[in-house]
């Protein structure tokens, strides 16, 4: 069963004497006191909350009628009579339990109030999964969410992106805000350097053991994360991890094991071998253009095919333990965990592995004081091959030459000229080793019933050990190296995040009709990130691998510092568990943009109706509910980048002398925050008693004062301006459609589906300016392909080269398959 807490307190305003004090305990089903049940003597506004050990106390006349009532539980109404000590015992509602969002700040809020989007998956949801990445595991759970996986790797990054795109800068994460137990962390993911091939970094929310997470609650549009303000402007994901429980203690032990194997390969050839224009060579970089295999066997003894796509990679491993041990006492819980995982991939010599720890605990001091802290510690890292280089140089590997008989006696690489992926994969190694520590105190102290007051201090530590290694030549005659002088780069990555949060939360239950509850705060978010990286290449020892033992070294240092100070307030309104009002506003001062623009307001607005509460409906309708929402949020920029910067080339210290660059990038210095403005309307529609559920969401969002760079002329001495500049706009519509196919006491088949269509498009760039130009890439035979901003069309399209088509468009940017190839006089495309 899944517990969810949720503390209501209760004003006390003018009512009648009663005659005694009625006391008791709740509990579950299992016989677990249940903490924060709300109870109210009916027609009245009296009541209590039940405490931490579901104990309560509330004064009462014989014959009224006392209403228990706790999220995820059956309503109970109890009559007072002679007995002044009444226990209950209230029963799951397995219809309420999914219906719980936790959403800004870790508040659990019943989904019915909400007047935005949120989806929630659970814990049994994310274990079914089998993903160790809990991005991964977000996979087809939620509309209008996507994961882009980097590759099959151990340990590969996973990149989350909800409702499309929002900024117009290429180098703009557009990842939600992750939020663990209350606490941003950092999700970043920081690839291998400039002059290394990508290895395949990992994202650091896979820092966190799935095993220990209770649910993960997606909160998608602008409306659903203001109180966040700039860091959750692109979504938040809010995660809850498991904590301990009030009665016997708990051990739970849980251990897989896996196997992965390739499961897909191109169209494969086996006729033709080695060489160039059908012509057989032993020595050809050209893997498959030669002579037909059978016709060179003739002559080449041991001359076939080797078939290396099938034997090049491993059967991948996965095994995977954790352990816990949870349980309480009358005034504290806890709960700890261990677990580890280890990956060895299929492609040879890559690996990952995982170990993680955490305790977490809650103290009651009195009735009106708690507190609560939690602390998890995790080491990861592995061996990380050039998986995409690898695949490269399989492309390129000789069909006739065993591809797993790769190193010679002598340690030397075993090849006809290219490059062996396995050697390559065994000896260009790139180690990395995190060391990351999260942490959170919560303190909450209620003076009278209305009044709360809360205080969290969180911390996000992580250091990144990386080391990199090309080998050089041995000095053996005759050898082909990985490279012809070897490089060593060590990289040393620490960051920093602290969160300190302080808030005050009133509640009035004005009548039977009408309650309140107003939240005021103010956060304070820091972080210090610092990256150290020496290079050295040219190994004048072969096989000793130090900075030291090389001829040149660099370094560099990239050493940054972010503040954000938010005062926010958060107002909700509840009339008759039907109509449900929240009005948010909060102003951020961000350190990253000038002083006159660096404080910024913004507010929002959502409203839930649901009609089904409200309306008589015929007994196959069993919920209904409309909801919208207008939300705006404001995003700055990265640290250090208004004005004039300076950089250190990698050429200095050059003849002792240490020497600087212009950057050539220019920041405005009336730079403006971003400013993003969604509108949302949907409905949740329940039918048949909750077996069929449908949930419909329209939304649409536009983001204006775009923070990009620009180009300019390179007479300013600057290639580009970093200035406001376009805007970008989401549109579409999300579908979450789910049913209970068979249900009955022995056997329940439960099938969800969702379907989300969004429409990016780039609505204006810089004034002056028709395009910008991302990147571009180069081809064989002349082709290309760029990426470019172009107004009215999606942010990500490619433009590349083709072959001329009879009757294209000429001012078409559109490619049309359909049309026929027109074919020059040699036989070819043109």
């Amino acid at each position: 069963m899944k517990y969810i807490t949720l503390l209501l307190f209760v004003r006390f305003s003018g009512y009648t004497s009663f005659g005694q004090t009625i006391t008791g305990i709740v509990t579950d089903t299992n016989e677990a006191p249940l903490p924060g049940v709300t109870i109210i003597v009916g027609g009245t506004t009296k009541g209590a909350t039940t405490d931490f050990d579901g104990n309560y106390s509330i004064m009462a006349n014989t014959g009224d009628i006392l209403q228990f009532s706790y999220i995820g539980m059956q309503t109970r109404e109890i009559t007072v009579g002679s007995n002044n000590s009444i226990d209950v015992t209230l029963q799951e509602d397995s219809e309420q339990l999914d219906e719980v969002i936790v959403t800004a700040f870790g508040i659990s809020q019943e989904k019915k109030s909400l007047g935005y989007a949120a989806q929630n998956i659970d814990a049994e949801a994310i274990t079914k999964t089998k993903q160790t990445n809990l991005v991964s595991a977000l996979q087809g759970q939620v509309a209008g969410v996507q994961i882009t996986n980097s590759g099959g790797a151990p340990g590969q990054s996973a990149r989350i992106v909800i409702r499309g795109i929002n900024s117009l800068d290429p180098s703009a994460d557009n990842q939600p805000l992750f939020v663990v137990d209350g606490v941003p962390i950092d999700n970043s993911t920081i690839e291998s350097g400039n002059n290394e091939t990508a290895r395949g970094l990992t994202n650091r929310a896979a820092d966190i053991n799935p095993a220990d997470v209770e649910s993960m609650s997606v909160l998608k549009g602008a409306a659903a994360t203001a109180l966040y303000g700039v860091r959750a402007a692109n979504g938040a994901v809010i995660i809850t991890t498991k904590r301990g429980k009030s009665g016997r203690v708990s051990i739970n032990l849980n251990t897989s094991v896996g196997f992965e194997e390739l499961n897909s390969l191109p169209a494969l050839q086996d006729q033709y071998g080695q060489g160039f224009s059908g012509e057989y060579d032993p020595s050809s970089f050209w893997p498959s253009w030669g002579a037909p295999i059978s016709e060179v066997a003739l002559t080449v003894p041991d001359h076939k095919y080797q078939d290396n796509w099938n034997r090049a990679f491993n059967t991948g491993v996965q095994t995977d333990h954790s352990l816990s041990v949870s349980g309480g006492g009358e005034n504290a819980t806890f709960y700890g965990s261990f677990g580890r995982f280890d990956q060895k991939g299929i492609i040879p010599f890559s690996d990952w592995a995982r170990t993680s720890a955490k305790f977490s605990g809650t103290v009651k001091v009195s009735e009106k004081f708690d507190f609560s802290g939690s602390i998890n510690y995790t080491n990861s890292g592995g061996n990380r091959v050039p998986h995409d280089r690898f695949m490269e140089r399989m492309m390129y590997w000789s069909e006739t030459t065993d591809v797993r008989d790769y190193i010679n006696p002598d340690g030397t690489m075993k090849t006809y000229g290219n490059t062996n992926p396995i050697y390559d994969a065994r000896f260009s190694t790139f180690e990395d080793d995190v060391n990351r520590m999260i942490g959170n105190l919560n303190f909450n102290y209620s003076p009278t019933d209305w009044l709360t007051l809360s205080y969290r201090l969180g911390t996000d530590y992580y250091s990144d050990s990386r080391t990199a290694i090309t080998p050089g030549p041995k000095g053996i005659d005759g050898e082909v190296p990985l490279s012809s002088t070897g490089s060593i780069e060590e990289t040393r990555i620490n960051s920093k995040d602290i969160t300190s949060n302080f808030y005050i939360t009133l509640k009035k239950q004005w009548n039977d009709d009408l309650n309140t509850t107003l939240r005021m705060g103010n956060d304070v978010f820091q972080r210090k990130f610092d990256r150290v990286i020496g290079r050295g290449v040219d190994f004048v020892i072969p096989d000793f691998y130090n900075l030291n033992a090389t001829s040149q070294v660099f370094t560099n240092q990239d050493k940054t510092i972010r503040r954000l100070v938010g005062f926010y307030g958060d107002l909700m309104v509840n009339f008759k568990e039907y109509l449900f009002l929240n009005v948010t506003a909060r102003n951020d001062i961000s350190s990253t943009l000038p002083k006159d623009n660096n404080s910024f307001f913004y507010p929002s607005v959502n409203l839930g109706y649901v009609f089904s509460e409200h309306a008589d409906l015929p007994s196959w309708f069993t919920f209904g509910k409309l909801r919208g929402s207008w939300a705006q949020v404001g995003k700055d920029t990265n640290p250090h980048v208004l004005g004039i910067t300076y950089e250190a080339e990698d050429v200095f210290p050059l003849n002792g002398q240490v020497g600087f660059t212009r950057n050539s990038s220019f920041g405005d210095p009336e730079l403006k925050p971003e400013l993003t403005t969604s509108i949302e309307f949907g409905t949740q529609l329940s039918f048949f008693e909750s077996r069929l559920d449908l949930d419909v969401t329209y939304y649409k969002s536009n983001a204006v004062d775009q923070i990009i760079p620009v180009p300019i002329s390179d007479g300013t001495g600057f290639s580009e301006y970093i200035t406001n500049a376009g805007e970008i706009q989401n549109s579409g519509i999300e579908i979450v459609l789910g049913g209970d196919i068979i249900k009955n006491d022995d056997f329940q088949w439960t099938a969800t589906a969702n379907v989300s269509m969004n429409n990016n498009e780039i609505k204006s760039i810089r004034e002056g300016i028709d395009e910008i130009v991302v990147g571009s890439q180069f081809g064989y035979v002349g082709s290309s392909v760029t990426m470019k901003l172009v107004p009215g069309e999606a942010f990500g399209n490619l433009y590349g080269t083709s072959y001329q088509r009879a009757g294209a468009d000429e001012n078409s940017i559109f490619l049309d398959q359909d049309l026929p190839l027109v074919i020059g006089d040699d036989g070819f495309p043109v």
